[in-house]
């Protein structure tokens, strides 16, 4: 049976034949497995992650290949899974270069494995330089892919590393078209940090484009290592047979597939805007920083700038235990920022100069994962614009939309939950889950006002007292008529308010009359809000307490 083979291939590799794996499918649960020399004990670490360690995984795991195809909307048959997008590079080169014959064109400065793959292996290197302030040269691209020599991969990096700019859409599909004999490499390491279009569907259907894509940056998983190619159906079943056995190693992919599942993507994305913010914050604070000489507009996670005099640059950094990287490849005074949290920012900052305003943000993050729900929330007490919540229960998803709005504070919440039994589960480890963020948000208690609240809904009545005291206690006092609003049962408010109390460790007092039973449950929402507004309130910087704890 023929196999399908890119046309750009290496000639004798075109009928490689792969290493035959045993064959290991996620579905494959009913049998017994006794065909891959594995020990039949799992290992002595205690935690699910690593029951299943004495066996080996998918060697392209299908449901971790679907989830990413959904991500960067392609298909299935487009996406190859790797070990981060060095092994993806690695793969490229051995599999269409021939060594001591073919060549790869790489855009100094840049990822420096592009030319350590192709040394690696043989494979000469073409460097085209980037012009001064780092700006692609389209012309220059084309006259090099001309010179002596047959010119198989051309490495181009946008945003760029270490520079952070980026390269046009249109320039790139422009080489395309013009080196119709060599493979474009796009690697979009930190796509999602900037403000341009993926070529990911452009490479799904096109012969001699390759777009790779990592979970490193922004989804926090380099110590993981997975990333993926995407090309067309040739090149990915080519490049499957030329991979090692097993790339992934089951931890891996657990940690892919926790990370890229629906209740995690709000929280990846809040982050990656909060980066962003950072970046612009941290790109005007080194402009105004008197020893950097010039500073480079970035799309990516870190920034790129120059120093008046590096050395000294080096000894205060030093001093105050900040690590940068020093760039002197890219110029002689070059300095790469990467962007961490605001407090460490500002450490850095600091250490270079700069003039800075502190500001403590009360951010709270939580995840909450059991066999009925998967939840993961973020809270960001200082903004009051970004509230989004999908328990897959509208009623109760506008009543904690109510609350942080009525709060003054911004929520992401997402879960998944075991809906087709009962929304009790979801309900209540929601709260759990967004008191528990709250209760990160705000620290070690100090400068907020502590108490709080009453209010009228149309006829109804909520009155609320809330107190942040360290002991959780829920006392409600109301009734309803209506078993249901929506999907929503209202026997579930007392017992949310309860679960406020408990993980948010406060006392919460809530009494609720009226006739109309929507009406009812909105004003303790409401209230509920309007109470964390007032008792979230800064008020200097005490502990509010005469004891000196609040426990």
């Amino acid at each position: 049976m023929s196999v399908e083979t890119p046309r750009l291939a290496r000639p004798d590799l075109r009928n490689f034949t792969p290493y035959g794996s045993a064959f290991r499918q996620a579905a494959w649960t009913d049998g017994i497995s006794l065909d891959a020399n594995e020990n039949p004990y799992g290992p002595l670490i205690d935690g699910e992650v690593f029951k299943e360690l004495n066996r080996y995984p998918e060697p392209q795991p299908l449901a971790l290949i679907q989830r990413m195809a959904a991500l960067y909307g392609v298909g299935p048959e487009n996406i190859l899974v790797s070990r981060g997008a060095d092994e993806a590079i690695d793969l490229l080169t051995r599999g269409f270069c021939e060594p001591g014959k073919d060549a790869v064109i790489t855009f100094p400065p840049t990822f420096g494995f592009y030319e350590t793959a192709a040394r690696l292996h043989g494979v000469n290197v073409i460097a085209v330089n980037l012009e001064r302030r780092f700006q692609f040269n389209l012309a220059h691209a084309l006259s090099a892919i001309k010179a002596p020599g047959s010119v198989k991969l051309i490495y181009i990096c946008t945003p760029m590393n270490p520079t952070g700019g980026v390269i046009e859409r249109n320039e790139i599909l422009d080489l395309c078209e013009a080196a119709s004999n060599s493979l474009v490499v796009v690697d979009e390491a930190y796509h999602e940090f900037s403000d341009q279009r993926s070529l990911a569907r452009d490479a799904a259907d096109r012969e001699n484009l390759v777009v790779l894509r990592t979970l490193s940056k922004a989804y926090g998983l380099a110590g993981a290592r997975c990333g993926a190619a995407i090309a067309e159906k040739a090149t990915i079943n080519f490049l499957r047979r030329l991979i090692a056995p097993y790339p992934l190693p089951s931890p891996t992919i657990y940690a892919a597939l926790s990370i890229l599942s629906p209740s995690r993507l709000p929280i990846i994305e809040k982050r990656i805007e909060t980066i962003k913010t950072e970046r612009a914050r941290i790109l005007d604070c080194l402009r105004r920083v008197p020893e950097v000489s010039e500073v480079f507009p970035s799309q990516a996670n870190f920034i790129y700038f120059e120093a008046r005099d590096i050395e000294r640059f080096a000894q205060r950094l030093r001093a105050r235990g900040v690590r940068l990287r020093f760039r002197p490849d890219a110029s002689p005074n070059g300095v790469r920022f990467s962007i961490g949290t605001r407090e460490e920012n500002d450490l850095a900052l600091a250490a270079l100069g700069a003039d800075l305003t502190p500001e403590k943000r009360r951010l709270g993050e939580f995840v909450r994962d059991t066999n009925e729900t998967r939840i993961a929330v973020s809270i960001d007490l200082d903004d009051a614009g970004d509230i989004r919540v999908d328990t897959g229960i509208a009623f109760y998803d506008h009543m904690l939309e109510q609350a942080a709005k009525h709060g003054g504070f911004s929520l992401r919440l997402a879960c998944e939950g075991d809906l087709e039994v009962d929304p009790h589960h979801t309900i209540e480890d929601c709260a759990l889950a967004f008191g528990s963020a709250l209760r990160i948000a705000l620290g070690d208690l100090r400068g907020v006002a502590r108490f709080g609240f009453a209010l009228p809904m149309d006829e109804a009545g909520a009155q609320i007292l809330i107190d942040f005291s360290g002991r959780p206690l829920s006392v409600f006092s109301g009734e309803f008529a209506a078993t249901h609003i929506g999907a929503y049962p209202t026997e579930m408010t007392d017992h949310v308010f309860r679960s406020f109390a408990d993980s948010l460790r406060a006392t919460i007092h809530l009494s609720v009359s009226g006739v109309n039973d929507h009406h009812k449950t909105e004003a303790c929402f409401k209230a509920f809000g309007r109470a964390l507004r007032q008792a979230i309130a800064r008020k200097g910087d005490e502990l509010p307490s005469t004891k000196g704890v609040l426990a």
